[in-house]
């Protein structure tokens, strides 16, 4: 019989995405035990998805839409706010997710090995069940605003799976920053502060001169954002196509230099833990 050789992994090496696939079941009960855990004995459960961003909505619509009139290019604020808000609660809940994914899980990553790639993935999953109820709240006010349901829709599978990689590869970065430094946690939430301000959620990038807007697209979730937009409110502009290319080359190189940041530290996070 040949030995087996057990060699360390190189510290430019992706994950073994068979491996991830072979503990395919344990992934699905990550998913399951995740969505369980948040709504076990909540009151309303589900319907705080819901709630989250009609609540931010009506906040925003009297101080931005009402009070301030900020310009919103004829959209109704509500249905402006929305189709935004959507795509950014969808980037801000993976990063958060997948960034605490390890140090949420140190229990069992000491007692039993699988691939660490499970637990980031499992809170996508769930992500993304969250921005299929949320969409479906900006789909009723679309629709009761006498936006229609055209063809554009069938980009969306492309989007979500955009955002997906560039979301992912984000946190994935902050969550090997976060097993040796601990105080990234609290850097996390102040650059996503920041971030959801200068992404154009509760604004449009047309109020800005357009000798600056440039400075706009320099963040990848103002490309997204445009694109969901022509999307959702069948726009007749079509979104800069050179910043959206910005956007999907920030995004995959976001995902593959995420993966290799945290296929080498997680085989160093039950040492270091």
């Amino acid at each position: 019989m040949d030995p087996i050789i057990v060699t360390p992994p190189n510290n430019l090496e992706l994950p073994d995405f068979k491996e991830v696939w072979e503990f395919k079941d344990l992934l699905f009960f990550l998913v399951k035990r995740d969505l369980k855990v948040r709504f076990q004995q909540t009151f309303i459960g589900i319907l705080w998805i819901i709630l989250q961003p009609l609540i931010q909505m009506l906040i925003f619509f009297v101080i931005l839409g009402i009070l301030v009139r900020v310009p919103t290019d004829g959209v109704p604020y509500p249905v402006f706010y929305l189709s935004g808000y959507v795509v950014w609660q969808l980037f801000l809940q993976i990063v958060n997710s997948s960034a605490f994914s390890l140090l949420g899980n140190i229990g069992l990553i000491t007692k039993a090995y699988f691939p660490r790639l499970a637990l980031p993935l499992s809170t996508m999953i769930g992500a993304v069940i969250d921005f299929l109820i949320s969409f479906s709240v900006l789909l009723v006010f679309l629709l009761a605003n006498h936006y229609p349901i055209t063809s554009r829709f069938l980009f969306l599978p492309f989007l979500v799976i955009l955002t997906l990689f560039f979301s992912l590869g984000i946190g994935l970065h902050f969550g090997a920053l976060m097993v040796v430094f601990r105080d990234t946690k609290n850097l996390l939430g102040f650059i996503l502060q920041i971030w959801m301000f200068i992404s154009p959620i509760i604004y449009p990038v047309s109020i800005a001169p357009e000798k600056y807007r440039i400075l706009f697209y320099l963040n990848p979730l103002t490309g997204l954002i445009d694109a969901y937009r022509w999307v959702f409110l069948n726009n007749n502009t079509l979104p800069s196509l050179r910043y959206f290319l910005v956007s999907i080359l920030v995004a995959v190189i976001c995902l593959f230099t995420g993966l290799i940041s945290f296929r080498s530290m997680e085989n160093r996070i039950a040492d270091v833990m």
